[in-house]
């Protein structure tokens, strides 16, 4: 009888223990028990958040956050936009710092599979070109889903000058953090190069980076300057319909379209690698050829890659100016 006291005793414990835990669990997923808040600034310029995480007007903190950064909801003006206080503003240096580092990480981890399925690499000696440009592709697509979901909740998961840009155009980004990420997504992008240099041991490794190389005995600057623009706008024309549109926010959600983003950017960098001999394919982030071509110590073309690339974000810019999202 003891032992079945005993038993019984510690059957009631586990419940109730079981119980406890249950509703502790319910009380945190009502909100209900104090829990450190996130840090995660709105922002509407967000990849892949459909300008779901943004700040209406009607919050209560609307004009102090919006005073410092407008870019918090779509509503801001191009007034807005060149107000330089957001210069000082703490928080858009380190979400700046952050598209730094994420961009330097994201071109070396590029630039390791580039260098691996490029011309010249055991991989292209045993396969055929559109077999490699496959695997880059895949691999691209990949490689964008992770970094956006990473930076997204952060600076909005750019990476990117090219998109970075295309958020200022299109008046979903501010001009002083255009400027910002710019710079530290360039910076960090050379610094890649030069890591990705000392890891390989040499700069002859980096002369046929695909996305970067073009032979200029063949394709002309016109050419090139039709490729990068064209099949930049595609890219963009896509990654901000599936990734940006507000109107699609229930029909994606913000897993769904960073997975779209990536798979956008891995699409174009395949087609546009296999159409034309001497061309390896469309820059789509000029910081990644900016970074990797410093380290080979080769610029061919290399202003083709922004000139490109800012052309295609000023026409998308364009289209939403003529097509808005929002009603007047």
């Amino acid at each position: 009888m003891h032992f079945e006291n005993m038993g019984t005793a510690t059957t009631q414990d586990v419940e109730l223990a079981d119980s406890s835990a249950s509703q502790e669990l319910h009380k945190r997923r009502k909100g209900i028990m104090q829990e450190p808040s996130v840090s995660s600034r709105p922002f509407v310029g967000r990849i892949g958040g459909n300008q779901e995480f943004t700040l209406p007007r009607n919050d209560s903190h609307y004009s102090t956050i919006a005073e410092k950064v407008p870019d918090v909801s779509g509503t801001f003006t191009w007034r807005d936009s060149f107000r330089l206080i957001a210069f000082a503003d703490g928080e858009l240096w380190k979400e700046a710092t952050l598209e730094g580092v994420g961009t330097c990480l994201q071109i070396f981890l590029s630039g390791l599979f580039s260098i691996g399925l490029g011309p010249g690499s055991s991989f292209a000696s045993a396969s055929t070109p559109l077999t490699a440009a496959g695997f880059a592709g895949v691999l691209n697509a990949l490689l964008i889903s992770f970094f956006i979901f990473v930076g997204g909740p952060v600076s909005g998961g750019h990476f990117n000058p090219f998109i970075t840009l295309s958020t200022f155009f299109a008046r979903l980004s501010i001009f002083p953090r255009t400027v910002l990420y710019v710079i530290f997504q360039c910076t960090g992008a050379v610094v890649a190069g030069f890591m990705l240099r000392a890891a390989i041991g040499s700069k002859q490794a980096f002369g046929m980076i695909p996305g970067c190389y073009i032979d200029t005995s063949i394709i002309t600057p016109g050419q090139a300057y039709v490729f990068e623009t064209m099949t930049s706008f595609g890219l963009i024309f896509i990654a901000f319909g599936v990734g940006l549109d507000p109107r699609q926010r229930q029909v994606f959600g913000p897993a769904v379209s960073s997975l779209l983003v990536g798979m956008a950017l891995g699409f174009t960098s395949f087609v546009s690698g296999i159409a034309r001999p001497g061309y390896t394919g469309a820059s789509l982030n000029p910081a990644r050829c900016l970074g990797l071509m410093s380290a080979a110590d080769q610029f061919n073309y290399h202003y083709i890659h922004w000139f490109g690339d800012l052309t295609a974000a000023i026409i998308n810019g364009i289209m939403y100016w003529i097509i808005p999202i929002y009603k007047d």
